[in-house]
Parts: structure tokens; sequence; C-alpha cells
């Protein structure tokens, strides 16, 4: 029987195609829109995630900042916003369980450095040993620096790849970099450094200078050498990285806890630790994107709506048309809910073929427009799966009131309809 309805349905719709297709067309855009809008949403909160991943999802920042950010602060405010070494080691001592590294950097300036007719722009940064896990930055060659480079403060630098190809052209051997002397240009005074090692440059890392536009990378040096360049030993903040397995959102409120006791005497009524994660942040911005993308669909599915009372109309006059049909069906012994599946069945197939093309023209709205944004296309199986079965709920909604009225139908004033 429900075989007979859909090839009864699918005989109406070829003898009114461009009727049927008039019908289709408010499902169609309604499927598309949401469709595409939900695949270039994922698009962008993949890209997103990915983005703040690449910065470390195990990573909390800490730092301490004012209760009031209006107060004015004096010289022994400055200090108390300050972390001490003895502090951070402290920090270690307490959680070995759950630290496996704590960055601490600290900017030297900018500088170029040119070697015969060959310039490079650096931006010198001075970092701890856990800065390059809290960053994840991998060698290509060479090595990071030793302990005794981090106790002594010595003048040795690890440059990008990026850095290698400008000063010693797009074959270097890496072994004739490494160990290399290069001078860098500071304001006008002149620093060597010795390169230990060789980074792989991530496109995000490089920015641009004030060298007539040119782009800059970053050339790390050992902490304390930054802090004798700058005669500075300041550490306002830092990044706590922990290890695999420690929940970095709740040891972010421990870790916290733990500091505000220890700083109390420093901190007073007027100042307070900051622990935030990144995986707080990350999740944050995952469920924001999401309901920005949940919310923007929803507004695209009114068109389903504005379809399915298009579905309605033609269902009743359709009826209209085949009244004596249906007159005669219920003469020959048809019971009304024979009557009102075949015309519910033919709502509903209206719907679904609306529907499947609908998908298709979503998906490819969806992925051209998340490549036009400078995104990879992540298609959503949910919002296909979810389209598919609001179509034939649509169908059978907004069909179901006229094949109601279809089956109520009195067989003698229905064979007696002109």
């Amino acid at each position: 029987m429900l075989l007979e309805n859909c090839k009864l349905a699918l005989s109406s719709i070829k003898a009114n195609k461009m009727r049927s297709f008039l019908t289709m067309l408010g499902i169609i855009i309604g499927v598309a829109a949401v469709i595409a809008i939900m695949t270039v949403g994922n698009s962008m909160t993949k890209s997103v995630v990915q983005q703040l991943q690449s910065y470390g999802a195990k990573n909390i920042y800490v730092g301490i900042s004012p209760m009031d950010w209006n107060a004015e602060l004096s010289e022994a405010d400055d200090e108390a916003m300050k972390f001490q070494p003895e502090t951070i080691h402290k920090l270690v001592e307490k959680f070995p369980d759950q630290i496996e590294a704590v960055s601490v950097d600290s900017g030297a300036g900018s500088g170029e450095v040119r070697i015969d007719n060959s310039t490079a722009k650096v931006n010198i940064n001075g970092v701890s040993a856990g800065y390059f896990v809290s960053n994840q930055i991998k060698l290509e060659s060479g090595n990071y620096f030793t302990d005794y480079a981090y106790e002594k403060g010595t003048n040795t630098a690890i440059v990008s790849t990026k850095f290698a190809e400008k000063i010693f052209g797009a074959a270097y051997d890496a072994s004739d970099v490494c160990g290399k002397e290069v001078e860098v240009n500071i304001n006008d005074e002149y620093t060597t450094f010795t390169v230990v090692g060789i980074y792989k440059q991530k496109e995000n890392e490089m920015s641009f200078g004030g060298y007539s536009g040119d782009q800059s990378t970053n050339m790390y040096i050992p902490l304390k050498t930054a802090w004798n360049m700058n005669h500075d030993d300041t550490i306002y903040s830092m990044e706590v990285v922990v290890k695999e397995g420690v929940d970095a959102v709740s040891f972010a409120t421990e870790m916290q806890d733990y500091l505000t006791t220890l700083k109390a005497s420093s901190l007073g009524e007027k100042f307070m630790v900051d622990c935030y994660s990144n995986q707080s942040m990350i999740t944050e911005s995952t469920n924001s994107m999401k309901s920005m993308t949940m919310a923007i669909s929803l507004i695209a599915a009114i068109a389903l709506i504005v379809g399915g009372i298009g579905v309605m109309n033609i269902m009743t006059v359709s009826i209209t048309e085949r009244t004596r049909e249906i007159g005669t069906r219920k003469a020959l012994g048809a019971q009304d809910s024979m009557i009102m599946l075949q015309f519910i069945s033919e709502a509903i197939i209206i719907c679904l073929i609306g529907g499947i093309i609908g998908i298709v023209v979503g998906l490819v709205i969806g992925h051209f427009g998340a490549n036009a944004m400078g995104y990879e296309a992540q298609i959503s199986i949910s919002s296909i799966y979810i389209s598919v079965l609001f179509s034939m709920a649509i169908g059978v909604f907004f069909g179901y009131s006229p094949a109601k009225h279809a089956a109520k139908m009195n067989p003698i004033d229905a064979l007696r309809y002109e």
C-alpha cells in the first residue's frame, strides 16, 4: 500500500512538474541555507579551535592584576605585581606531578642582521626552557640552549628557518648555520650571537616590523641574556604547561589558590592572582561559535516554515482538483486512512525531494563559502540527518490538514463535484 501511494505521489508530481518545483522551492532554499550556514560555521569553529590549540591547550596563563584597574599604582604596587624566581621554584616544587614546564619570556627589542648582501629582520625574545614546550616550538636542526646558557646568560641564539633562508640562501646547509656568529644591529648597537639551533617557522609567527614593512621572524636567546641586555629581570606573568592527563581548568583554580596564599602579604586587598587556562578559552570560543551558528541556522530555518505553508497550499489545490478521484476511490471502498495516507505520502515525497536537492545545493554553497573565507570546509553530517528528518516532518505536519480534509469528504458530494 505504501509503495502504491508513493507511485501515485510521483505520478502527480510528474504531471505538474513546474507547480511541484515551485512548491519545493521553499524547502530547497530553507534546507540549503541551513546546510550552508552549518558548514561555514563548523569550518570557522574548527579553524579557531586549531589556532587556539596551537598556542597550547594545556597552557595556563598566570599573572597578577589590580582589583581596580582605574586606581593609580605606586612603585610599591608595581613591585607587588611581579613574580620572583623563587616563587616559580616553589610553585614547581609544590606541584611536581601536575606541572610539565613553566614559560617566562622577555622582549629584547627588534633588530637587523646583515651578512654580505643578505638582510633579515628579527624580534629578539629572551625565553626560559619551558617557552619551547609552551609554544610547541620544534627544532629542525641544532640544539636547544644548555643549562649553562640559561644560568650564565650566554650570547647564543635559536633562529627560524625563514631567517636561515634569508641570510644563507634557500638551499642553506644547517650544519653551516649552527655555530655561525651573527651580528644584530639593535638601535645602532651591535651584539654578536652564536646560532645553536634552527626552529621550524610557523606562518602565524611572521610579523611586520618597522623596516620598510619587511616581515620579521623571532630570534630566541636565553632569558638571562635578555635580562642583561634590558638591565631588568622583571617577571610580570608566566605560562604553566600541565602534564598529560591533568585537567588544566581545575588545576588553574588550585594553582591560583596556592599563589594567592603564597603572596598574600604583597597582594593585600589591592591585587589578585589570575590563572586562566587556554582550555577554558577554547571551550568558551567553541560554545560561542556553535551558539552563533545555531542561532543563524534557526533564522534560516524560517524558510522551511514558509516552504511548508507552500506545501499545504498546493496540497489543498491538488485535493480540490482531484475531488472526483477521491469520491471514486471512496465509492469503491477505500477507507479514510487510505485516502489520508495517499496525500500525506505525496506531501512527504515533495518535501523529501526538495530536502535532498537543498542538501546538495547547501553543501556546494557551504564548501565554496568556507573556501572563500579561507577555511577548510567541514561538512556537518548531523545537519544533513536533521534536514532530511525535518523535511519529512514538514511534509507530515503541513500535509495532514489537507489529507484529513480529503479523507472526510462525502463520496456522493465528491462524485457530484464539477
